[in-house]
């Protein structure tokens, strides 16, 4: 059960979808600046499924997979360690990959998912994340914007007050 002060001390930020579409087109102009020219995007399930799609859009790239990596429990709360619980369903041999997550917090989940990819056999991998906490235990090759404060994206809105209400 996540506690009342947990949250109570916590910074909010609720970026707009507006600014999620500013952020992510950032995102891709950095890709494209650095002259990365991904084969394949790969989003962190739940929350880089939005960036995931945007980017695609943004740097025309169809080449989209997904993987799901559980960590966090609750607001604040997270597990152990994180666990693949949708592992890859293509091959990413021989491939140079960009994945994508919607913030770089504690780190965890990216380095899963990077390790992950390094297993499977990807040439070259990239990390991308609308934010990210100096913090966190990776900083992403590209993201737009730093943060403190606890984001909460408009696709996790409702999750997100329900949560913090128990």
């Amino acid at each position: 059960m996540c506690s009342l002060n947990n949250v109570i001390f916590m910074q909010f930020y609720k970026p707009s979808w507006k600014k999620i579409t500013e952020l992510c087109s950032d995102v891709a102009d950095r890709v494209v600046e650095s002259n990365f020219s991904p084969d394949l995007l790969i989003g962190i399930s739940r929350g880089g499924l939005v960036p995931v799609r945007l980017l695609s859009d943004y740097l025309g790239v169809k080449n989209v997979a997904i993987i799901r990596i559980e960590f966090y429990t609750k607001v604040g709360e997270t597990k152990t360690n994180p666990e693949i619980t949708q592992p890859l369903s293509v091959d990413v041999s021989g491939k140079k990959v960009l994945i994508v997550d919607d913030i770089a917090d504690s780190g965890n989940s990216l380095l899963t998912a990077k390790n992950y990819l390094k297993e499977k056999g990807a040439s070259e991998i990239k990390t991308a994340t609308l934010h990210y906490k100096s913090s966190s235990l990776i900083k992403p090759d590209y993201y737009s914007e730093g943060t403190t404060a606890w984001v909460v994206y408009p696709w996790e809105k409702e999750e997100t007050e329900r949560e913090i209400r128990e």
